[in-house]
């Protein structure tokens, strides 16, 4: 008889539980960088550069080691994140900007048929807001406010001046806003964030902060500026640590509010990056992998990536198995007690966090145009359309410098069969950027030259 009253006590607990976290689903917020390097975030050694806000995600929840975007730029990367699919599967396979080809203006964005994390979580109640940088089309069918988010403020662009008066594309809902009325671009887009939260304290909110630093323009705040320069020998380095001072003091701003309305407990932070820097363009630093911006190398697509929910992360928690921005999508869904798509190419992530021997991937893709990736355990194979493949084992050479493919041909042949067969799920591009990124990023596969870009 006890032990049935017991069973009955566990049950009846387990059902109250359930009810309060459908009765109290978690707020959600994804911060993104734009362009930044791997080595330019405190997180990840740097001594000059600090960012002491980011770091505090990492130290009050999880940070994972080995993450990756789906896509080398900008716009490819942001329409993986937000649908949870290989972006390759709707033809959103090159960055938009530089179009040759006469595709029709009308289908240059995020396919009208995909939904985005915003779809679903507006579904579920969630009020939906983003702030800062779109890039996934400027056709009306493609706004912001038509994808899911109830509050858009930023540009529909790729990318803006910070200076005050200068950023002349920031819209709010589809109407023009003044460039006058707007301060130093980063700390708009930090104080958007803070009003967006406590315009939502009451409702569980889904904020997409999408931060346009340290993307070009290279456009610093003067106090800022100032007190780099101290530090670094060129200019163009003192710049990029100041932009990124102001990105991570923004974020502070986010953090700061949400301990200030007694949210943390119950917010689920997300960090990241939406590729590797862009070098030389932005002075950032990928080290210690090789690559830049545009390459499937490691300094390409492996990214800082940090994430904390005090009510559910444990602190410092450490996660070293692969994983992708698409498994940001299903994640959140899943932390918000949402039902997943079943076409998700990412993965519900913080059921892993606690089990170790488990992996999330077996294997990660990526593919633009003329050359591809693939990742299976520590092996990694890069596909070119015209040359030789090259293949890598990480856990040996993070840098990527010693080809194995000739060593391992069994390997090699094996993964290359697993790419083919991935691309024949992808369907053709809707449209291509310029031939000239082909060479562009061809030479950044070579270190020595990528080395000659860097910025001290």
């Amino acid at each position: 008889m006890k032990r049935f009253q017991l069973l009955i006590f566990v049950l009846l607990a387990f059902q109250a539980c359930s009810k309060n976290q459908e009765q109290n689903p978690p707020n959600i917020i994804i911060i993104f960088a734009d362009d930044a390097g791997y080595a330019d975030f405190s997180l990840n050694g740097n001594k000059l550069i600090h960012t002491p806000n980011i770091d505090a995600i990492a130290e009050n929840g999880v940070k994972f080691t080995n993450a990756y975007v789906s896509g080398p730029v900008c716009s490819p990367s942001r329409a993986g994140l937000l649908t949870g699919r290989y972006q390759q599967r709707f033809g959103h396979e090159y960055n938009i900007g530089g179009n040759f080809t006469n595709t029709d203006p009308d289908s240059i964005g995020l396919a009208v048929g995909e939904k985005t994390i915003a779809d679903y979580l507006k579904a579920e109640g969630y009020k939906t807001g983003l702030i800062g940088k779109w890039h996934l089309g400027e056709r009306p069918q493609f706004h912001p406010n038509q994808r899911g988010f109830d509050e858009f403020f930023g540009m529909l662009k790729g990318g803006s001046p910070y200076h005050k008066g200068k950023a002349k594309y920031i819209q709010r809902n589809g109407e023009t806003v003044d460039p006058m009325s707007l301060s130093y671009l980063t700390d708009t887009f930090g104080d958007e964030a803070v009003s967006f939260i406590e315009g939502n304290k009451e409702a569980p909110f889904f904020l997409f902060l999408s931060f346009n630093a340290p993307h070009t323009p290279m456009h610093a705040r003067a106090d800022y500026l100032a007190e780099a320069k101290k530090q670094f020998k060129t200019e163009q380095r003192a710049i990029n640590a100041a932009m990124t001072r102001s990105l991570d003091e923004n974020i502070g701003k986010v953090m700061t509010k949400l301990r200030d309305l007694g949210l943390e407990e119950n917010t689920l932070v997300i960090f990241t990056n939406d590729n590797g820097g862009a070098m030389p363009y932005n002075a950032s630093n990928n080290a210690p992998f090789s690559g830049t911006k545009g390459t499937f190398l490691e300094g390409g697509i492996h990214v800082p990536f940090v994430a904390q929910w005090p009510k559910t992360i444990k602190r410092k928690s450490v996660y070293n198995q692969p994983i992708i921005t698409l498994d940001i999508l299903p994640t959140a869904l899943s932390a918000a007690n949402a039902d997943l798509p079943k076409n998700t190419d990412g993965v519900a992530l913080l059921p892993y966090l606690n089990q170790h021997v488990a992996k999330p991937h077996e294997r990660l893709f990526w593919r633009l145009g003329h050359h591809g990736a693939i990742r299976e355990g520590d092996w990694k194979l890069i596909w070119f359309d015209d040359a030789p493949p090259r293949l890598h084992n990480l856990s040996q050479d993070i840098g990527e410098q010693v080809d194995l493919s000739e060593q391992n041909p069994e390997i090699t042949q094996k993964l290359l069969k697993a790419f083919h067969d991935w691309e024949k799920e992808l369907i053709k591009p809707t449209w291509r950027t310029d031939t000239i990124w082909k060479s562009h990023s061809r030479k950044r596969y070579n270190q020595d030259f990528v080395n000659t870009l860097r910025k001290n």
